[in-house]
């Protein structure tokens, strides 16, 4: 019987990040939320408590993200549905929290806002399960040759490959298991875009931006969530972040509060 997922807030989170024509009137997703969570142990929830927290059937999983999925007309939410059932080991709830949708959805939109949406290839450098190109293939304002989603961590690659199953049988997605500092950033194929959101986890910054060639199109985001163990270079604040990119030209600066911390955010040129 299933696995752990916080179900109801994950409905939210994705179907938030569906691209707006998606969101019809008349759709409350956070009813949807209430339905799903309500009808849990005391109620009529296909699931059961296991050590205090309610273990959701993937089927019922699954149902409801491939009827979201048919609803709002959105590859990504299908995408999802499939991972969700198929890994269910993997923890993909941690990359669909409101904070990180939030987080790529200000990306995204900024992103189109500050440099248009065509991109010849993009690299995504700590591209976790690969939210962010899925998101960016789901919404029609983006004409995006090919995406590169790159992780250290060899779990990523699986996830990252069913989220954006469509793009990479059309050729137009890779992950790749593989240390960004080990990357050519400037070979003959490379990026013309390079995407690191979490630069709170890398240890050496510049030495990291050494390995870009100037002029090279980037953006970046980090935060000043200290309490998180893992973040082990986080900022300041927005000063603080352009100081330490030390960027040649920057396009967009900006800040998003997310109450527990704030994510600061450049685009920009090496």
């Amino acid at each position: 019987m299933g696995y752990l997922y916080p179900v109801g807030n994950m409905l939210v989170h994705v179907l938030s990040a569906a691209r707006p024509c998606c969101l019809q009137p008349g759709l409350s997703i956070q009813s949807l939320s209430h339905y799903v969570t309500s009808n849990g142990p005391r109620g009529n929830g296909p699931g059961m408590l296991t050590e205090n927290r309610y273990v959701v059937d993937p089927d019922f999983t699954f149902d409801i993200l491939r009827g979201l999925a048919r609803y709002s007309g959105s590859a990504f939410i299908a995408a999802l549905a499939e991972a969700v059932t198929r890994l269910p080991r993997h923890n993909i709830s941690q990359a669909l929290g409101h904070r990180q949708i939030a987080c790529k959805m200000w990306l995204r939109d900024t992103l189109y806002d500050t440099l248009g949406g065509t991109f010849g290839s993009i690299w995504v450098v700590g591209g976790w399960y690969g939210v962010l190109p899925a998101m960016l293939f789901d919404d029609e304002r983006f004409d995006v040759g090919h995406i590169t989603s790159i992780d250290l961590d060899p779990d990523c690659q699986p996830v990252a490959e069913i989220l954006n199953a469509t793009a990479k049988k059309d050729g137009r997605f890779t992950a790749l298991t593989a240390d960004m500092y080990k990357l050519d950033y400037g070979a003959a194929d490379g990026p013309d875009l390079v995407v690191n959101t979490s630069c709170e986890h890398i240890p050496d910054m510049p030495g990291w931006l050494d390995l870009i060639p100037a002029g090279r199109k980037l953006v970046l985001q980090s935060n000043n969530y200290y309490s998180e163990p893992e973040h082990i270079n986080c900022v300041q604040g927005l000063d603080a972040f352009i100081a330490q990119c030390g960027l040649s030209r920057i396009d967009f600066q900006g800040a998003l509060d997310l109450k527990k911390y704030t994510r600061f955010m450049l685009i920009g040129e090496r």
